[in-house]
Order: structure tokens, then sequence, then C-alpha cells
């Protein structure tokens, strides 16, 4: 893999275009001074629009967007970037609060803040119970009432009870598949919920000083345990459950020596034993260990960096960073990514990155 061109044209153009209610709203394309998008593993991406608010009307200055704008609290809005020829959605979402930001001597301005479809998720607490379902089958559940289509891999096991005590739908979900080491994300009107071992957002290749602007990569062995267990009561049987894992299960994209193998060498066994998690079975315990140690191990090299504003460069992508360092050049899992526009600095793409392995 080759790190590839953002257009296919010498010169492009790669401000960001406006929709509203599905079209495009040249009006807040050209008013926009600013754009501030972040996605997050766990769902819910948030959008900070800064809009001059002063346009001249037959001669006459006039606010650009008043009551009767069209651009209003709970409009739908959508962003698109990249080359503006062939420009690729990043956000789909909804108006949630709106600011007027005037100074002396400046034109007023605009702030918009939105979020995604998850924004409903996150708005009222809840006590439930679900009985015998599977964390796919609450997370059928949940999008249902939330009005959104799904697609859910996996996480057809293990069955059981799990509780909603006093958390919004997000906080829930988020809380029940991470125990599992699965992930949620919207795309337009559908949740996606995976096991993080079968996610793959795309794939590209960013190479230092080129479309690699800056990089900061720390292997870190803090966090970094030889084997997790857990342990837990069967109430029905009367019996103790316990479960162990110690060798990576889903260690994500990437090559080299893993931080396990890295700690045993330099610290010694290091196991850690899980007291929290309530578990009913050995499966459950084990698959509840295994998500643990392969959430750890996968913390073991953080990559935090700056890139030419790329619309591909998305939370589950596997970006291969090259010409940094022959331990450091590797494929890293995307974990965060803030897409970001100004009248100064153009497009530009800061990202978060993880991997379990180091080069030797």
């Amino acid at each position: 893999m080759t790190e590839a061109t953002l257009s296919q044209s010498a010169i492009f153009s790669a401000r960001p275009t406006l929709h509203i209610a599905g079209q495009e709203d040249a009006r807040l394309s050209t008013q926009l001074l600013a754009l501030r998008m972040e996605e997050n593993e766990g769902g819910l991406s948030h959008l900070e629009l800064r809009l001059n608010n002063w346009v001249a009307t037959d001669g006459s200055p006039e606010l650009a967007f008043d009551a009767g704008s069209t651009l209003r609290l709970g409009a739908e809005l959508a962003v698109y970037s990249g080359d503006a020829a062939t420009p690729t959605e990043i956000f789909q979402g909804r108006v949630s609060a709106l600011e007027m930001v005037c100074d002396y001597g400046k034109p007023p301005e605009l702030v918009v803040l939105a979020e995604d479809a998850l924004g409903s998720a996150r708005r009222a607490r809840r006590t439930r119970v679900y009985t015998d379902q599977s964390p796919a089958e609450v997370a059928r559940a949940i999008a249902g009432e939330l009005g959104l289509a799904v697609d859910v891999t996996a996480l057809d096991q293990p069955r059981g009870t799990w509780a909603q005590l006093d958390e919004t739908d997000l906080a829930f979900l988020r809380r029940l598949l991470a125990r599992f080491d699965a992930d949620l994300q919207v795309v337009g009107q559908r949740l996606q919920a995976a096991p993080r071992g079968e996610v793959q957002r795309g794939s590209l290749e960013l190479l230092l000083y080129s479309q690699l602007a800056r990089v900061r990569i720390t292997a870190d062995l803090a966090e970094q345990v030889s084997a997790v267990s857990v342990s837990g009561w069967n109430a029905r049987d009367g019996a103790t459950v316990h479960g162990e894992a110690s060798a990576l299960a889903h260690g994500g994209p990437g090559s080299g020596r893993s931080g396990p193998d890295w700690a045993r060498e330099a610290l010694g066994e290091r196991p850690l034993h899980l007291a929290g998690p309530a578990v009913q079975s050995d499966a459950e315990a084990r698959a509840v260990a295994e998500a643990a140690f392969d959430q750890r191990a996968r913390r073991f090299v953080r990559a935090e960096g700056v890139a030419e504003g790329n619309a591909r460069l998305r939370v589950g992508c596997h970006v291969r960073l090259a010409g940094i360092a022959p331990q450091f050049d590797n494929s890293y899992y995307v974990v965060q990514a803030r897409h970001l526009f100004d009248q100064r600095q153009g497009y530009r793409t800061e990202f978060q990155a993880e991997t379990a392995y180091l080069g030797t």
C-alpha cells in the first residue's frame, strides 16, 4: 500500500460544503469561517461551525441567518469535505445549539453546534432490565427505540440479564459493548456495532512530511500486563466461575512484538485480577478477561498526528504510518479523528491511533 493522492487534480479546493435538509446551501458554505468535527470510539460525533453572520444585500448590511433562516435549532445538517469536485460526507446530524458572538469592530458570528443521530441516546436516563438477551439483541432493541436502522456483527453470545441503572441509552450501550470488546458508531441513520477485531472502516497510508505533517508516538508499558483474570459466582448453580486471558485474541492492525511480550521481558510477570465485573459462567468470565487484556494491549503504542485534510481518516480506519523510524512505522487503528477547517490553515485532520505492537 502506498500513500494515495487526495485528488486527481494538481490544484483543488478542499473547502467544505454544507447541506441543510439534504440540499446544499450556498450561503452557509460561503459564510463558513471555521469548522470542527470530532468523533471518537463509542460513537456520538460533534460538529462546531463558525459563520460570518453579516452579508450585504443591495448594498445594505443585514444578518445572514436570522429567525426566518432554515438554519435553526433541530435543522438537519450535513458536512462534505475533501476535494470539492468529489466531496465525501463526514457528518450528518441535527443542530442542537446556536450561539451569537458579537465583538466591537468585528462582524457578528453565529456558532452552530450539532450532534449525530446518537444525540437522542444521551438525553434521558432510564432504569430497566433486559432478560435472557444477547448484547446484539439489546443493541437492536435500543436502536429501534431511537428510530435507527442497525447493523450488528456477532455479539450473539452470551445471553443473560443486563441492567440499565439510571443510565442514558448511550452510556449503557457503551458499557455493555466495551465489556465484550466491541464498539459502536452511527453512519447516517444506521447504528453499527461490532467487536473491535471485526472493524475496519477503510485503510490508507500516511508518509511523514508528505500528507503526515506531524506525529508523536509513545510506546508505554504502564498498562501492560501478562494476564487478566475474572472470577464470579453463579447463584443458580451455587458454583464459582473463573476466566483468564494471557494471549491476544484481537490485537488489531500492526506487526512486531506485542505490549504484553515487552512487559514480560522488561518487568516480569504482571497478572491483573478484575474484581468488579459480575459474571455468571466460565465462558462469560473468559470473554470479559479477553476483552480487558486486548484493550490494554492495543493501547501499548499510541500515535497523535496531524495530516493534510482527509475525509477517509475516520474512527475505525486502519492507517499505516511510514517514514518515521523502523520501530514505529506500522499499521494503527484510528480511535479519534478531528476534522478542522479555517481560513488561515485550510483543511487538516488531527487523529489518535493505536497498535498493540512495536517493531524490533
